[in-house]
């Protein structure tokens, strides 16, 4: 899939802004911070898909706060991004900062400079949010049956955790098979659908079309591996501590989950947008249009529990150099915007 190009992500200027917002207020909040940079969001998302559609869905139009889309494929450009504070929102799998957090200097010792604020996903088993599939020329129907067989993934969140807990659901090392690291999901995908790579792990969407046709089988699904799957949205934490910030940040969210019931109820206009603005194939669009039909998950102590299983089993598996507690990069105080 082609991802539109990043919009220009520079600073507005105190006098751009006020004149882009005409200085509204968050209720609640006080005059005198609303016309400065507090009153822009810039939300980061790896492909075009979201933008397109949350500006069709029109919720988020009459916000006190001007919402700028940057689209910036995978995980490590989204966390670049968010740290250098070029956005405001990274788009992540909810397993993105267990690898943060593991392979940072102290663990994050100091606290995390980075906290999951909503997280989303279909709960359709027809459309499982993130796979391994292996072609079927191949004749491997089991992760064990994956040995000695090219396998494209990328590094980082949800499609990384999943080429690893597949691997070692085989009880397969590196060395049994060709591991080959693309630089994002929809690299790695692409590969696969031109039969380039034998196995592929991550979105299960961008290969639905290879699958429906009998070119590739679905081997194992997250929910297979107890891979919670969510997209999430991560924040600074300093962003987050700061009333104005947290004011905006806890308004999004609500919209967003004001944009899922729209897209549930307007699946046909969804499958418009995937074709002609997203530049999608009808047979992939109406695979999308399906697997995008989601919705907001609480962050409650049932996923940080999850969550933890695979912090765990990424040590055990050596993904990771230290045991973590990753409670800390969930931040369960968003979610009463999620009803």
């Amino acid at each position: 899939m082609a991802a539109s190009p990043p919009p220009a992500v520079g600073r507005l200027s105190r006098r751009t802004l006020l004149a882009a917002t005409g200085a509204l207020l968050l209720p609640g909040l006080g005059a005198g911070r609303a016309g400065t940079a507090d009153a822009s969001l810039k939300v980061g998302y790896q492909d075009s898909t979201l933008p397109e559609l949350a500006r069709a869905s029109g919720v988020f139009e009459g916000a006190p706060y001007k919402v700028e889309w940057v689209v910036l494929p995978g995980p490590a450009a989204q966390l670049t991004a968010t740290y250098s504070k070029a956005i405001d929102l990274a788009h992540l799998g909810d397993t993105s900062l267990i690898i943060e957090q593991g392979r940072s200097a102290d663990g994050w010792a100091g606290g995390p400079p980075l906290q999951i604020i909503a997280g989303w996903r279909n709960l359709d088993a027809r459309y499982p949010r993130i796979v391994t599939a292996v072609r079927t020329r191949t004749g491997a129907k089991t992760a064990a049956e994956l040995k000695g067989l090219k396998w494209g993934f990328n590094f980082g969140g949800l499609n990384y955790v999943q080429y690893l807990l597949a691997r070692r659901a085989g009880g397969l090392t590196t060395a049994d098979i060709d591991p080959t690291q693309f630089g994002d999901g929809n690299a790695a995908a692409t590969a696969f659908n031109a039969d380039h790579v034998d196995v592929y792990s991550g979105l299960g969407a961008l290969v639905g079309e290879a699958v429906e046709k009998g070119q590739a089988r679905i081997v194992l699904t997250s929910d297979d591996l107890d891979i919670p799957a969510l997209g999430v949205f991560a924040a600074r934490t300093d962003a987050i501590a700061d009333p104005v910030r947290r004011a905006v940040l806890q308004d999004f969210v609500g919209r967003l989950a004001r944009y899922f019931a729209w897209y549930a109820d307007n699946l046909d206009a969804a499958e418009r947008i995937y074709i002609d603005r997203v530049k999608q194939s009808p047979a992939r669009a109406r695979h999308y249009v399906e697997f995008g039909k989601a919705r907001l998950r609480p962050i409650d102590a049932e996923l940080i529990r999850r969550e933890q299983k695979i912090a765990d089993a990424l040590l055990e598996a050596g993904a990771i150099p230290r045991a973590i507690d990753v409670s800390s990069e969930f931040n369960t105080t968003f979610n009463a915007a999620v009803n």
